[in-house]
């Protein structure tokens, strides 16, 4: 019984970290966005990092469109990610970038998105993606 116990839980476990390791951004942008706003790229993986150390990573955005692109409001679910942006239109033709940073204070895997309101879409937001693992945070030894 307890050799079954110990098999459901390995099961379990294996499918827990399949699914963490498998979460990925769709490619296709189905707001108004879509064919004027090019996403470069829509996740970033910011690999393994030191607990406590913020890491940010820049999102491209190229404005593909005849018009100038506003970029409205970025917005986190949670207040460990903040993200950076310019209020300045972006010509056509021209790049922008979206900073992101996660404060690193969990340990383990993160999956941070923001959410990009632009006026090509003023009702549906474009999902981008910071991915990445804390390292465990180190124990203080006293004497």
């Amino acid at each position: 019984m307890k050799n079954l116990y110990h098999l459901f839980l390995l099961a379990t476990l294996s499918i827990t970290v399949q699914s963490v390791q498998a979460q990925t951004m769709r490619a296709e942008d189905n707001s108004l966005n879509s064919g004027k706003v090019e996403w470069l790229p829509r996740q970033i993986s910011a690999g393994t990092v030191p607990f406590g150390q913020p890491v940010s990573r820049e999102f491209e955005v190229k404005n593909i469109s005849t018009e100038s692109l506003m970029i409205l409001q970025v917005k986190s679910s949670c207040h460990c990610t903040v993200a950076q942006w310019s209020n300045e239109p972006v010509k056509p033709g021209a790049t922008t970038h979206i900073t992101v940073t996660y404060d690193g204070l969990r340990e383990g895997d993160f999956y941070r998105i923001v959410t990009v309101l632009t006026n090509f879409d003023t009702n549906q937001p474009v999902p981008l993606a910071l991915t990445g693992k804390v390292e465990a945070k180190a124990e203080v030894r006293s004497k």
